[in-house]
C-alpha cells in the first residue's frame, strides 16, 4: 500500500485534537477546584457571621448586612459565570471530539 502522507497527517491532527481536549479537561478540573475553594471560603464567612455578628445593631449592622448582600450577589454571579464557562468548554470538547472522529 502506498502512503501518500495523508494518514500521517491525520494521525498528527488527531494527536493535536487529543492534546487540546486534554488541556480543556484540565481547565475544567481547575475550575472545579476554584468552585470548591470559593464554596469553602463562603462557608467560613457565613460561620464567622453567625458566631460574631448577631449582637450588632444600628447603622453598623445595616452596613454589614448590605455588605453581605453584595457578597452574595457577587458569589452568585461568579457561580453563574463559572457554569457558563464550563458549559462552553464542554461544547468545545464535544466539537473537537467530533472533528477528530471525522479524520
Amino acid at each position: 500500500m502506498i502512503d501518500d502522507g495523508k494518514s500521517l497527517e491525520r494521525e498528527l491532527n488527531r494527536k493535536a485534537y487529543d492534546e487540546d481536549i486534554h488541556s480543556l479537561k484540565l481547565y475544567v478540573k481547575d475550575l472545579n477546584s476554584v468552585i470548591t475553594e470559593l464554596r469553602h471560603e463562603s462557608s467560613c464567612i457565613l460561620k464567622a457571621h453567625q458566631m460574631h455578628m448577631n449582637g450588632w445593631r444600628g447603622q453598623a449592622r445595616e452596613m454589614y448586612d448590605a455588605l453581605l448582600d453584595d457578597l452574595d450577589r457577587v458569589e452568585f454571579r461568579v457561580y453563574d459565570r463559572l457554569r457558563t464557562v464550563k458549559q462552553r468548554v464542554a461544547e468545545e470538547i464535544e466539537r473537537l471530539q467530533l472533528e477528530a472522529g471525522e479524520l
